[in-house]
């Protein structure tokens, strides 16, 4: 689990780096630092699945590399609360957030939430 540990090392770190840009993000009130929060939000959640599909018994080499394989995967390997918040968290932090630039400060707080119970959810699987 050596693996799924190293991935949920650099999700939570990213997780911090969101919430930092988000922080100036808000006191400039900057979208484009906005923008970058969700960047790295999403990226958060990418290592986070990374470690559930490890800790769910994928190999290193076989995660997914794109959206649509992360997306199967997900649907395989995780319950569907899982599968819910990594949904939500795809279309607000990847989609909305970062292509589209249409969430305000409220939502992607509201968002950063999700993310980080993606997160513990995802360290307390094969906990006893």
């Amino acid at each position: 689990m050596e693996e799924a540990r190293k991935h949920l090392e650099e999700a939570e770190k990213l997780f911090q780096k969101a919430f930092e840009e988000f922080e100036i993000a808000r006191e400039k009130n900057d979208s484009t630092h906005l923008r970058d929060a969700c960047a790295k939000g999403w990226l958060s959640a990418v290592e986070a699945t990374n470690a559930l599909l490890v800790k769910r018994g994928v190999s290193e080499d076989r995660l997914p590399r794109s959206e649509r394989g992360r997306r199967y995967m997900v649907f395989k390997h995780a319950d569907r609360e899982l599968r819910r918040l990594y949904l939500a968290i795809r279309d607000s932090l990847h989609i909305q957030g970062y292509y589209d630039g249409t969430l305000n400060f409220d939502e992607m707080r509201e968002y950063l939430d999700d993310l980080r119970v993606y997160i513990q959810k995802i360290k307390e699987i094969g906990k006893a």
